[in-house]
This record gives C-alpha cells, sequence and structure tokens, in this order.
C-alpha cells in the first residue's frame, strides 16, 4: 500500500517541477534536432495513419503523443490515487504548455501550481489534451511508442537520451506522492521494456495481431469452421494435441521431443495459407510456444534489398517486427531464384541464423507451388534441417469453391437467386475444370464476386422506387455469360 498524503500537502513540489522541466527541456532539444532530419519525417510518415498531413509529423506531437500513451497506461495501475494522478496530470499539462511555448514554472508560483492541479479546468485540459490526436499511429503501432521505434530504425545517436527522457518522465508519474506499489514497478519496467526493444515497422509488410479475448478454443472453432482444408485442418489439430501433451509432459518434469515448429505451406494462390497461418501464431502463443503470436507477413520485397548492406538491415527489421510472432513469407522461393550473386541468399542466411538464436519465440512459416518449395528446401542444407512440418493445400473443389462465394454474398448483405446460384456454379465448375496451377481459388471467388456486384449496380441503378430487397437481391442477369467468364478467370490468373 501506499503511504497516505496529508491533504493539505502539495501535490506538487519545487524539486518536482525543476526535475521535470529539466527532463522536458532535453526531450525538446532532441525533438528540435529530428526536426531538420528529412529521415525522421520520412519514416514517422510510414507510422501514421493516412489521413493525417504531414504537419502532424513534428517531432513534438510524437513526443506529446508517447507521454500520453504512458500516461494512459499509468492510469490503469494508478488505483485511482488522486495524489498522484494529479501529478501525471501536471506532467501532461506542462509538456503540452512547453511544446506551445510556455514555461508554467516561471509563469506561475508553486502555490499557483498546485492550485491549478485542483481547478476544474484543470481536468478539462487533461481531457482535452487526452482527445487530441496529436499523430494517429497505424493499427500495428497502437499502444507503442513512437519515437524510439523512429529513432531505433534511424539507428540514431539520440536514440540513449530520448530513452533515458522518457523513462525518467514515467518515473516521475509514478514516484510524485514519494512511494511506488509493486503494480507500479511492474508499470515502468513495461515501459522501459518498450523503450528499450521498440517495435519496427517497415514497409512490403503486414501485421496481423491476436483478437481480444482470444482463447485455444476460439481459435480451434475458426480452424473448423473453414471451408474445405479438411486435410490441413486435421493436420492443425493433430499438432496441437502433440503441443499440448509436450507442454503437460514439460510440467511433470518428463523428457519431450524438441518442437520444431517452423513450417512450409506448399499449394497454389487462394486455398487459405495465409489464414491458417495467422491461426497457427494464436495457437502457438494460447499453448505458450510464443509470446504474442501476433504474424507479420511479408515476401521478398520486404527482405531483399538492391543494394549491397541494405539486405541485412531490412531483414533484421522485419525480423524484430515478427519476434514473439509468425513470420510468413510468401513466395519464399524468390529468394534463391536470383543466381549465387543474388542478395537474396543474404537474406536466406540471416533467416537461417535467426531461426537459431531465436529459435525460442520465433516462427517462421514460407509458402508458395509445391514445385518451387521443394526446390527452394532442397537448395540449403539449413534449410532442410530447421523445416521439418510441412502443410499441403490443394485447390478447393467446386463445392467448396460455391461455399467461399456464398460466403462473400453473406457478409456483404446480399441474397443470390437460384437461377443466378446456378449460373454461378456454371462458371465454378467450368473454370475449376479449366484451371491451371495459378488458379486462384478464393480470390478468384472474390474477384467474381465483386463484378457481379457491380453489374448489379449498374441494372438497378435506373430502377425506382429502389427497396432494400432490390438493393440486397443478385440475379441471373447479374451473373456474366459462362464461357466470357470463365476466359476472363484462366487469363487473370495466367497473368
Amino acid at each position: 500500500m501506499k503511504n497516505e498524503i496529508n491533504s493539505n500537502s502539495p501535490k506538487v513540489s519545487a524539486e518536482f517541477v525543476n526535475i521535470l522541466k529539466q527532463e522536458v527541456v532535453k526531450s525538446l532539444s532532441i525533438c528540435r534536432q529530428l526536426n531538420s532530419d528529412k529521415e525522421f519525417s520520412n519514416i514517422v510518415a510510414q507510422l501514421a495513419n493516412d489521413s493525417h498531413s504531414a504537419s502532424h509529423y513534428k517531432a513534438e506531437y510524437v513526443l506529446m503523443a508517447d507521454i500520453l500513451q504512458v500516461y494512459n497506461d499509468y492510469l490503469k495501475v494508478s488505483s485511482g490515487n488522486n495524489a498522484n494522478e494529479s501529478g501525471a496530470k501536471f506532467i501532461l499539462i506542462y509538456l503540452y504548455e512547453m511544446i506551445q511555448g510556455k514555461d508554467l514554472s516561471t509563469i506561475y508560483s508553486l502555490e499557483k501550481l498546485n492550485a491549478l492541479t485542483t481547478s476544474e479546468q484543470f481536468d478539462k485540459n487533461i481531457q482535452l489534451i487526452r482527445n487530441t490526436s496529436f499523430i494517429q499511429a497505424v493499427k500495428a503501432m497502437e499502444g507503442e511508442l513512437m519515437l524510439s521505434s523512429v529513432l531505433a530504425k534511424m539507428k540514431s545517436e539520440l536514440l540513449p537520451g530520448l530513452v533515458g527522457v522518457i523513462n525518467r518522465i514515467a518515473s516521475l508519474m509514478v514516484k510524485s506522492d514519494g512511494s511506488i506499489t509493486k503494480a507500479e514497478e511492474e508499470f515502468l519496467k513495461q515501459i522501459l521494456e518498450k523503450l528499450n526493444h521498440p517495435k519496427i515497422i517497415i514497409s512490403h509488410s503486414d501485421y496481423k495481431g491476436i483478437p481480444e479475448n482470444d482463447t485455444l478454443e476460439i481459435v480451434l472453432d475458426e480452424l473448423n469452421d473453414l471451408i474445405g482444408l479438411d486435410g490441413i485442418k486435421g493436420s492443425v489439430n493433430n499438432l496441437t494435441n502433440f503441443l499440448k501433451i509436450q507442454k503437460i509432459r514439460e510440467e511433470e518434469g518428463l523428457k519431450t521431443t524438441k518442437n520444431a515448429l517452423h513450417a512450409v505451406f506448399m499449394g497454389p494462390p487462394g486455398t487459405g495459407k495465409t489464414t491458417v497461418a495467422r491461426l497457427l501464431g494464436r495457437i502457438y502463443k494460447h499453448l505458450g510456444y510464443l509470446k504474442n503470436g501476433h504474424v507479420v507477413e511479408t515476401d521478398r520485397a520486404g527482405l531483399v534489398a538492391g543494394y549491397v548492406g541494405q539486405t541485412a538491415i531490412k531483414a533484421e527489421e522485419i525480423i524484430k517486427q515478427a519476434e514473439g510472432g509468425v513470420l510468413f513469407i510468401d513466395e519464399a522461393y524468390s529468394l534463391s531464384s536470383g543466381g549465387l550473386n543474388d542478395f537474396g541468399q543474404e537474406a536466406i542466411e540471416i533467416l537461417l541464423k535467426r531461426m537459431e538464436d531465436k529459435r525460442s519465440d520465433l516462427v517462421i512459416v514460407v509458402a508458395g507451388y509445391p514445385d518451387e518449395m521443394e526446390i527452394f528446401i532442397q537448395s540449403n542444407p539449413g534449410l532442410q534441417s530447421r523445416f521439418n512440418r510441412y502443410f499441403e493445400f490443394d485447390h478447393f473443389e467446386p463445392e467448396a469453391l460455391l461455399e467461399i462465394f456464398k460466403l462473400y454474398v453473406t457478409n456483404a448483405d446480399f441474397v443470390l437467386s437460384e437461377d443466378a446460384e446456378e449460373k454461378v456454379m456454371a462458371i465454378i465448375e467450368r473454370a475449376h475444370e479449366k484451371r491451371h496451377r495459378g488458379f486462384g481459388n478464393a480470390r478468384t471467388m472474390r474477384n467474381l464476386f465483386e463484378k457481379i456486384i457491380e453489374k448489379q449496380a449498374n441494372r438497378i441503378v435506373i430502377v425506382t422506387p429502389i427497396t432494400k430487397e432490390i438493393l440486397m437481391t443478385i440475379t441471373e442477369e447479374d451473373v456474366p455469360e459462362v464461357l466470357k467468364a470463365v476466359d476472363e478467370i484462366i487469363l487473370f490468373d495466367q497473368e
């Protein structure tokens, strides 16, 4: 428990204000240096929501957003301690005013500053700051501290100074009443962990996190509800059961088999490889094999650069982003298709090293066409030794493709008439019969659906009055002529 605070004692002391001023001055000095660095602005632009203009990329606003994130995280552990929260609120107000060019410590006396913390307007100003989007981060950076991430990616010499400043400001929030709880100690450790090991987001990759309130049972239900993929679902369920038993044996002090979680997904496009990789990440997390279970999806462009020395930087960045989760590399065979002098070989060597160094908290899944993936794995003894789980994905059967198509229909609030469904099935059967290895499966169904609802819109736009039923119904007239649709599908897949 914290010590009782005398209600007549100052909420912010002279020493507190003086230390805070020093740290804020240091942080704003770092910001001024960053504002003249074009690389800083470019990297922040990659992490910011596109709806925000470049004026929001000033380092002061990124700093303010980070301190606000620290404040919001702190409120979760402060247990409603009014004395301590007043100090944390004062830090927000002080930094905000300093960014505007106003030093409250020189404008007001200590007595006046403490009076401000108890005023009604003070809390209104705090709410105003909390509601302000100083910079809106992309989803993958939600909850992170952006400034340290940017400086880490820049490999900036300013990073240690920035880490120290934000860490000390977080400590001021916690210790403003002169004591600290165990929960607050843990909070400070988490802040320091975020600062010292920031998440790094780079281009040519996609980040998929774990849903809130997720459980192993929810993941397995989602897996088993997938259309088709019976063999894959059986393999994943078998793997899950094996890993469960291995964990139980470990808890009982029994010997366990070395668990190699890296996997090769072999199959044509649109057969659920990415979806299953995301499910695997969540399964591994819930079974205790991965810390986070998120999935970072990338390809050759995300790992390989065109200049000497740059591939190592790109690969290391994206691997760091995937730590604690799954790195899913689509068309992985392209890493080895450029010959001996190609930088893809460098990326492979880095992957192999990190698969060994980070084997307790990183899973790599490589995916692509079966023939090319076999050649890829056999091209390097290191790949053969590290990948021993193979999942074979096959083209969906026509009935499964129709179910996938109807899922698109239902999810978009449309209804398929009986005649329209028969015509769609005719297209699917003929396209499936004429398919080649590039046939897009679920992707093809999505493209067909989009083409059909575009035709439907052209048909009903002149209808008056237009009812909800008309808006929702797809008729036979909206479905393209069978042979023409099949020819377009086959041509598209070949391209």
